[in-house]
């Protein structure tokens, strides 16, 4: 299943402060495949990922369109796209939960619902470790509610996952394990769109089958590890210098 922004274009007015934060973007999130989106603060990137999972903030307004499977979204379609199809890991996990249940018993009435994987195979993917299970949300460290967050949306085997900083607050070693899961996962079939920091560890390993940078709220350039590595662009080798 195959998810696409086409020139999407979000403006947001809190009443405080307007302005638009995406432009014409284009972006495809294929089968097989892991797209890894980049750039610094503002770059527009939590907006691509909440965008193409339907939770676009109440202040923002959009054109362009949404499509999954070459088929435009629509205001209704969201939540049955969010329960079955998308699976999403927002910026903060700690959102995904309810602050008065343990995080075991939310993952248990999930396992339940969509009797896909197992509570015990989706920890193992997210390295969230079951001794936390008992904990409620807050009790979480950053880290671990990140990764509790990702086993929640790996539970119904979406055939999409955008995950949001999945590897935030994580060790390198740690981080390079959940980004193997997400390779794995994205071999098995699935469309993966991760937006990350991790441009070293990309690099280094080539999870990503390909990355979008972005800057000022569009898509800057958009290519392979090593096709970016040999941009002239003097911001795309800004953005990559730690990594080459």
């Amino acid at each position: 299943m195959t998810a696409e922004l086409s020139r999407l274009t979000v403006s947001v007015d809190t009443g405080r402060w307007s302005g638009t934060v995406l432009t014409d973007v284009d972006l495809t999130v294929a089968p097989g495949r892991i797209t890894a989106v980049l750039g610094g603060p503002g770059a527009g990137k939590t907006m691509i990922a909440s965008a193409l999972t339907g939770n676009l903030p109440a202040t923002a307004r959009s054109q362009g369109r949404v499509l999954i499977n070459g088929a435009v979204v629509d205001g209704q379609q969201w939540p049955p796209l969010r329960e079955y199809v998308i699976g999403y890991v927002p910026q903060e996990g700690v959102t995904v939960f309810d602050t008065g249940e343990t995080v075991g018993a939310q993952l248990r009435t999930l396992e339940s619902r969509h009797r896909a994987w197992s509570i015990e195979r989706a920890c193992a993917a997210a390295y969230y470790p079951t001794d936390a299970l008992n904990l409620l949300p807050h009790q979480h460290s950053a880290g671990q509610i990140q990764r509790a967050a990702l086993a929640a949306a790996l539970l119904p085997a979406p055939p999409v996952l955008v995950a949001d900083g999945p590897t935030n607050s994580l060790d390198m070693g740690t981080a390079h394990a959940v980004w193997r899961s997400l390779r794995d996962y994205a071999d098995s079939g699935a469309a993966v769109l991760v937006v990350s920091n991790e441009v070293q560890l990309l690099a280094r390993t080539g999870f990503a089958d390909r990355m979008v940078i972005m800057h000022e709220g569009r898509v800057h350039a958009a290519g392979t590890a090593s096709e970016l590595a040999d941009s002239p662009d003097a911001f795309v080798r800004a953005v990559l210098r730690p990594a080459f």
